[in-house]
């Protein structure tokens, strides 16, 4: 029996495939940390493809799950040892019964994503809207550096809110990259979700980010000014004038430093904490500023609201195919 990799355009976590005499079985795996629970979620399920037996491999899966499961055409293998991977050509059948309640059970809410507002959801947001596709669940785990866990909420929830192409079992592709921006930033915001600190400068806007350049610190821009500088880069009119500050940075207190910071519930210059920035590479800094991933900067200008959102909008047309602008 052999285990290959999946990363073609099946879009499954992975191939298991056995050979009986001449004739292969091909099992197409499915992993699934947060299973389906009911007809409807199954019924979401991708359609079987001729050729293949589609096998949902999951921490637990329910009397009732396995039986709509059955009905649907699935396979099933879960980690209580309940399996039924059942073929045509070639002829195989293999029932087990393992546990009938989930030894492990757990609440509803933390299994089931409601919300987009996280930090590490936000990392899965921006690495599907960048992309447009990823081939798996999996992919977009290691993609992005999170647990497959919340990746595979994530893809769950925007799945059943209709934000993906139905691919038919194939990659994940984003139906339309603007419309699922407006769906994170309706629980998402550069404000809300990193709760960064406001401070002032005294050198300031422009002599204190010049000095941030040149410091070396690993940095990201998002805002209005990062939009700005987006639109000027393309040769391009900014919306709105580049003002305030809004930085990502995964060392706070060297920015103070370089920026002569000083905190201030009105600054308009506001620091976030994060952990997904990669240092510059040598020899860059001290040259442009270095922005936030395009989308990441759309993401906190439409969570923003107001004219701030109108200007994610139209950053968001120049990094979409198909849209205006």
């Amino acid at each position: 029996m052999i285990v290959e990799r999946q990363t073609g355009s099946s879009g499954v976590d992975a191939e298991v495939r056995a050979q009986f005499g001449s004739v292969p079985l091909v099992l197409d795996a499915d992993v699934k940390l947060t299973p389906p629970r009911t007809r409807s979620e199954v019924g979401a399920l991708p359609s079987v493809r001729p050729g293949s037996v589609p096998v949902i491999v999951a921490p637990f899966l329910s009397p009732a799950v396995r039986d709509e499961l059955i009905r649907a055409g699935w396979s099933y293998w879960d980690a209580t040892g309940n399996m039924r991977i059942s073929s045509d050509d070639p002829a195989v059948w293999i029932d087990r019964v393992g546990a009938s309640r989930d030894p492990e059970p757990r609440d509803d809410g933390p299994q089931r994503l409601r919300s987009l507002k996280a930090k590490a959801v936000s990392q899965v947001i921006v690495q599907l809207l960048s992309a447009g596709r990823t081939a798996s669940v999996r992919e977009l785990s290691r993609e992005t550096g999170t647990g497959l866990g919340t990746a595979s909420r994530v893809v769950d929830l925007l799945r059943e809110e209709g934000l993906f192409k139905n691919t038919t079992g194939g990659p994940i592709v984003v139906a339309d990259r603007l419309a699922l921006a407006q769906r994170w930033a309706r629980d998402y915001g550069f404000a809300n979700t990193f709760k960064p600190t406001r401070y002032f400068s005294l050198l300031g806007e422009e002599v204190a980010l010049d000095r941030l350049q040149r410091s070396g610190l690993t940095y990201a821009l998002t805002g209005v000014r990062g939009a700005a500088i987006e639109f000027e880069s393309r040769e391009l009119v900014a919306p709105l004038p580049a003002s305030g500050i809004w930085l990502y940075t995964d060392d706070i207190p060297s920015v103070e430093r370089a920026m002569d910071l000083a905190p201030d519930r009105g600054g308009n210059i506001l620091v976030a904490r994060t952990d997904f920035l990669a240092p510059f590479k040598e020899g860059t800094q001290g040259t442009e500023p270095r922005l936030a991933v395009p989308w990441r900067i759309v993401g906190d200008l439409l969570g923003a609201g107001g004219r701030l959102a109108s200007v994610g909008e139209e950053l968001a047309a120049i990094h979409s195919p198909g849209m205006a602008g």
